[in-house]
């Protein structure tokens, strides 16, 4: 007995989960992992994070890659690990140093926790490294400006942790209780079989670049012809309006004679401008004209 308290000693304080612990995700890793949750809808996806630990506080991800596997609408398998191992070595090869910090699933419509088989997987990976994290990620309920994301860790059941005799460590911090829990994480377990960490978003400048590069038109768009019909209709339809705004703005000139400086400035408050809808629609009118003009020339004299 006295010889078990004395490794205890030897072994110094057990580790306490820390709730300020903060996983900083990159926007290059948020999007992949988003995209690959799409793809499976309604099955769940799951793959791997690159990154690095940066201090005690901090998990850094970088990156991330799928991984191969048969997922369920509610559950996934362990992930393939002769991939994992081809793929660390094809990321070596190519100069990469990060290394594998936790891995990530995706729960279509559900939520984010982790179910009794996501704990198990998180136990498994906790065993190879304490520090390894599970990433939940729910598509469906994402929307644009809101991620519905989660990163969680197992609270350790070791029998020894519950003999120790120093004081707990006093909680300096409430980061990760600031977001409310939802009564369905709460049920599966959240706070007792594991623990919620404050997700953060970093992005460099050249992911920057890349963001707004992916939204932007192909060089090639400005050499299309549009439809004919199609625009013409619509230039058709354009002209009516400019026609109707065109007798709304001649009978606005002739109340001006008959309003004072006041009604003046507030009389288009809530409502078009004719004068600034008919600038406006004219100068599209001509840019479309002129732009087509050129494209058909240009067409002509290419090809």
């Amino acid at each position: 007995m006295f010889g078990n308290m004395g490794i205890m000693q030897n072994r110094g304080p057990p580790a306490h989960f820390d709730t300020a612990e903060t996983i900083h995700i990159s926007g290059m890793a948020l999007l992949k992992m988003l995209k690959h949750g799409k793809s499976g809808i309604p099955l769940e996806v799951v793959g791997l994070l690159l990154g690095r630990f940066v201090d005690d506080y901090t998990v850094q991800v970088v990156d991330v890659f799928p991984t191969p596997q048969s997922g369920t609408g509610t559950s996934v398998e362990a992930i393939d690990e002769p991939f994992q191992a081809q793929m660390k070595t094809n990321l070596q090869r190519t100069g990469r140093k990060e290394i594998v910090v936790g891995w990530y699933h995706s729960h279509p419509g559900f939520g984010v926790w982790l179910s009794n088989v996501d704990i198990n997987q998180q136990m498994y990976w906790e065993k190879l490294n304490p520090r390894c994290i599970a990433v939940v990620v729910d598509p469906v309920q994402s929307v644009r400006g809101k991620v519905v994301i989660g990163a969680f860790r197992c609270i350790g059941d070791n029998p020894l942790q519950m003999q120790q005799v120093e004081e707990p460590r006093e909680t300096t911090s409430f980061i990760g209780h600031l977001e409310k829990p939802s009564i369905k994480a709460l049920v599966r377990g959240l706070n007792r079989l594991y623990y919620q960490m404050p997700v953060a978003y970093r992005m460099s400048e050249h992911e920057q670049q890349m963001l707004v590069s992916l939204n932007r038109p192909i060089w090639s768009a400005g050499f299309e012809t549009p439809n004919f019909v199609k625009r013409d209709s619509q230039n058709i339809d354009k002209i009516k309006k400019m026609a109707q705004c065109a007798e709304t703005y001649r009978r606005g000139i002739l109340e001006e004679e008959s309003m004072n400086q006041s009604e003046m400035l507030s009389r288009h408050v809530g409502k078009i401008d004719p004068q600034a809808y008919i600038r406006e629609n004219a100068e599209e009118l001509s840019e479309n004209g002129a732009t087509q003009m050129v494209r058909l020339h240009l067409d002509m004299s290419s090809f």
